[in-house]
This record gives C-alpha cells, sequence and structure tokens, in this order.
C-alpha cells in the first residue's frame, strides 16, 4: 500500500491516523458495521471472517504485518461484509476515511499515491476473483449455474451481453 513512499510521506500520512491495539479474539470491526477507515496491521494477526449461513466459520484471510484491510468499504460506502478480529494481540493503524478526504483535497500526493496503490490492489483481488469463479463456471458446466454468473455480471452496472454458442469467457460482452 506504501509502495512509492518515502519515509517522510509514510510519516505525513500516520500524522493523521490513529494507532490502535486489540486483545486475543476481538473484533476490529464486525460485519454490518458501516465505519469507512482503512487498516494496516503493525504487529500480529489479523483474520478475516465471512458470515456464510449454513456455513460454521468462512474464514478469507489471516494478515501479517504490513498488510491492509478495509479498503472495500474505505473507497465504497457499504456497510462492512466481513468481521476482522485479531488472532492474538495486535496492533493496527487506523486512516478514517474523513482524514484521507482532507489529505486529497490538499492535493497531499502521498494519499494520491495511496489511493492509487489501494486500486491497484483491489483491481488484484477482482481478478483473482474472476479467476476463481471462471474456474468454478469451468468445472461445473451447469447452464444454471453460467446463468447466475450472467445475472450477477448484470448487477455490476456495466453493458454486458450473453454469450451465444455455449461457452463462456470472462471477457465476453464488456463494452
Amino acid at each position: 500500500m506504501f509502495r512509492g513512499l518515502n519515509d517522510k510521506d509514510i510519516g505525513a500520512l500516520l500524522e493523521h491516523a490513529a494507532t490502535l491495539s486489540f486483545a486475543e479474539d476481538q473484533a476490529i470491526f464486525e460485519s454490518g458495521a458501516e465505519e469507512r477507515a482503512l487498516y494496516f496491521v503493525l504487529e500480529g494477526t489479523v483474520q478475516i471472517e465471512l458470515n456464510v449461513p449454513f456455513v460454521e466459520q468462512a474464514i478469507l484471510d489471516e494478515l501479517t504485518p504490513v498488510s491492509v484491510f478495509g479498503e472495500s468499504t474505505f473507497f465504497h460506502p457499504q456497510p462492512h461484509s466481513v468481521t476482522a478480529r485479531a488472532l492474538g494481540e495486535c496492533t493496527v493503524v487506523r486512516l478514517e476515511r474523513s482524514a484521507y478526504d482532507r489529505l486529497v483535497q490538499s492535493n497531499n500526493q502521498a494519499a494520491c499515491r495511496l489511493g492509487a496503490n489501494a486500486a491497484e490492489i483491489l483491481a488484484a483481488k477482482l481478478q483473482h476473483t474472476d479467476a476463481w469463479i471462471v474456474a468454478q463456471l469451468q468445472s461445473e458446466e451447469s447452464a444454471k449455474i453460467q446463468q447466475k454468473w450472467w445475472d450477477f455480471r448484470q448487477t455490476m452496472g456495466h453493458a454486458f451481453e450473453k454469450p451465444s454458442g455455449g461457452g463462456f469467457s470472462l471477457g465476453a460482452g464488456w463494452r
């Protein structure tokens, strides 16, 4: 997340952030919370959990120092879809969206670089998710699953044409 930033730039960003400590098993934020903040793991491990009905526990990731989380709600105002929990004692840095917005409005280059780095991280996560979905669709040749995937992509807000010929390709139809 801090790629392309020097120590001075990082320090300037951190002046607008808070350092927080969490005890083992303490939630940093919970699914449904509507806060907008970006978190950086300084010490310890943070577990990202997805609440899936009828599934006992869905662990998405375990984040170690220098990892970032909370970016999806930081850049898109929606309630958190996951819970972030300290696996042991941990320390994180929390940058609130309002502080970030003030930095961007003042043309702070470090804040702009942070935003560009976050866009790359989010794009990589989306591409990874798309690749996983394609693998699932290819392993399950069910027309019903392909139809559900097409229906889901329709909700993404882009023009998308249903592919013809029974084949399925991720990029087909994007304009």
